[in-house]
């Protein structure tokens, strides 16, 4: 037998061995991998905000570059090429440490500014809702009420109930208003929650365990995150050694095009993303103040995070802000309604081309397109990151079939040159 058919042989025969074994044992591989990946949680979180810092890190370092060569000029007269490797790693250390201090001491301070602001206000609000959530429930079965009475057609539930007679119980439908089935449903939910309560109780230790880990986790990332900031040369050309030495040279070329585009495309479209939600929350904030809204602060977070997600982030984060006000009074959810959908117009149209603009480099058709996949595959996460993964695809092939089409166009004119 042929000593390469032979090998073929034994390499389909290995392939469908391991493919069945795949099989067979999917539940514990997929168990495994997500231990795994549990375990390397601290080094995705890591390089998470590493990535998100390294924009604002390179701006602090040029910043830092002028004043320290300055500095270094008047100590030493010399011309750049003449001066030691040694002058020129201490000047580059002492960029980095800046840099890297001045980046992380923002990063905090905004974290512990958030913190000392949001959690008080926050609990406040959930505390406040708490406490009065019997007369919101009044106030929404009145909103209920009026809605029926207004409406010119009889809108009404069919619930199954059970006719008792002589011989045997049957069961019949009764027709029940839609506030009257509300309360019901409400009066039930609040019967039933001590009994789930109590029923959460043994996954108590098992919660405390999960957060702690989280934290823990959360912890190491943001260390590791400091060490892969100030190390990203070296950890980079390393890795480039790594993938030189056991892959082709073209496929190593196109891979770090890739990932060129990728880091261009996420980096321009998380941090616009982030400016401009955090000023479209701070002029929620300013407007419901002046307006005399109630729960300001609770709602402009939430309109606030929710607009990163572009087209529905600020329906998702609207809807339920008009839902809460509207339960409180109904005014001002109409009027916060109003305000809501004016401040998105000028998001949409002043803030958002000015801080984000055509970054992603698609139209607006396929963000909405990317939009929808991604929440379908990974829900609100998804929603996030599919746009700028979807811009990276829309990019490579519109590269692709450019370079196509010119080599099309020009087999066709030497044909043409060669017919004439």
């Amino acid at each position: 037998m042929d000593k390469k058919l032979f090998k073929n042989i034994l390499f389909i025969i290995a392939y469908s061995v391991l493919l069945v074994a795949v099989i067979i044992n999917i539940e514990w591989i997929i168990g495994a991998a997500g231990w795994f990946l549990g375990l390397l949680s601290p080094i995705f979180i890591g390089f998470s905000v590493a990535f998100v810092l390294n924009r604002p890190y390179m701006f602090f370092f040029r910043l830092y570059t002028t004043p320290l060569k300055k500095k270094s000029g008047k100590k030493n007269k010399k011309p750049e090429k003449e001066r030691s490797d040694k002058s020129k790693r201490r000047i580059l250390n002492l960029k980095k440490a800046l840099a890297l201090l001045t980046v992380y001491i923002l990063f905090l301070a905004v974290i512990a500014l958030l913190l000392w602001l949001v959690i008080p206000e926050f609990s406040g609000s959930v505390t406040q809702i708490a406490s009065n959530f019997d007369e919101y429930g009044k106030n929404l079965n009145k909103i209920l009420t009026d809605v029926e009475e207004w409406l010119p057609f009889d809108f009404s539930l069919s619930t199954p109930t059970t006719e008792e007679t002589e011989t045997e119980n049957l069961l019949a439908v009764e027709s029940v208003p839609l506030s009257d089935f509300l309360s019901q449903k409400t009066s039930e939910f609040f019967e039933s929650l001590p009994e789930t309560i109590s029923g959460l109780i043994p996954n108590l230790f098992d919660f405390t365990k999960s957060v702690a880990s989280s934290i823990i986790n959360g912890l190491l990332g943001f260390v590791m995150s400091v060490y892969m900031l100030a190390s990203k040369e070296s950890l980079i050309t390393q890795l480039k050694k790594i993938f030189n030495a056991f892959v082709p040279k073209k496929f190593a070329d196109r891979t770090y095009e890739v990932l060129g585009i990728s880091n261009e495309m996420f980096s321009n479209f998380l941090l616009g993303r982030l400016l401009e939600a955090s000023i479209v929350g701070l002029l929620c904030f300013i407007g419901m103040t002046i307006f005399g809204f109630q729960y300001t602060l609770l709602i402009s977070v939430v309109v606030g995070v929710t607009n990163i997600i572009p087209f529905f982030g600020p329906f998702i984060g609207a809807i339920p802000s008009i839902f809460l006000l509207l339960v409180v009074d109904p005014m001002q959810a109409v009027w916060f309604t109003v305000f809501i959908i004016v401040l998105q117009q000028i998001d949409g149209n002043l803030i958002g081309p000015k801080i984000v603009g055509d970054s992603m480099g698609m139209p607006a058709w396929w963000v909405m397109v990317a939009i929808l996949i991604g929440g379908g595959l990974m829900g609100i996460p998804g929603m996030l990151i599919g746009v700028p993964m979807f811009a990276v695809i829309y990019k490579l092939l519109s590269k692709t079939v450019a370079i196509r089409l010119q080599k099309k166009n020009l087999a066709l004119k030497e044909a043409e040159k060669q017919d004439g």
